[in-house]
């Protein structure tokens, strides 16, 4: 499997999660409520974003760089959601929630749309599919759940 189908694939929970606490934000009483409603993007999304890092961005960068361009935007908006979430968490205001909660929706969907439509392309043309198959199943690995004997 190549490491973007894999990404995609995440992708695609992650607007379900987005979508889920984007129709819960009017009708949630309570920030418990929200933070409880925003915990498994927060989870999910910092392990997604740290897979992405370590082995896609870091694969891109001979060819990207890494200082500025796609994957310093890309870098900052993992941090930007990630904080968000964080925020989120530690609101003590529900309407301040609800406002962060917006913010990092927006985020979300325009970061999500970038690689897909941009960054993905690019380690296809970059990388191809020799090496993003690579890639793929050490994303399968890191993946996998730990099996005791």
């Amino acid at each position: 499997m190549l490491i973007t189908d894999a990404f995609l694939g995440e992708h695609a929970v992650f607007y379900l999660l987005v979508q889920d606490i984007e129709k819960a934000i009017p009708t949630l009483e309570t920030v418990a409520a929200l933070t409880n409603r925003a915990a498994p993007l927060s989870f999910s999304l910092e392990a997604h974003a740290r897979l992405e890092d370590e082995l896609l961005f870091t694969a891109l960068e001979p060819h990207l760089g890494a200082q500025s361009g796609p994957l310093a935007v890309m870098r900052t908006e993992h941090d930007q959601i990630i904080n968000l979430l964080g925020e989120i968490e530690s609101e003590t205001d529900l309407e301040q929630g609800r406002t962060l909660a917006a913010q990092m929706i927006e985020v979300s969907r325009s970061h999500f749309q970038k690689e897909e439509k941009v960054l993905f392309h690019m380690a296809q043309q970059f990388l191809g599919e020799e090496q993003l198959s690579a890639l793929g199943a050490k994303w399968s690995q890191r993946r996998a759940p730990l099996i005791m004997i």
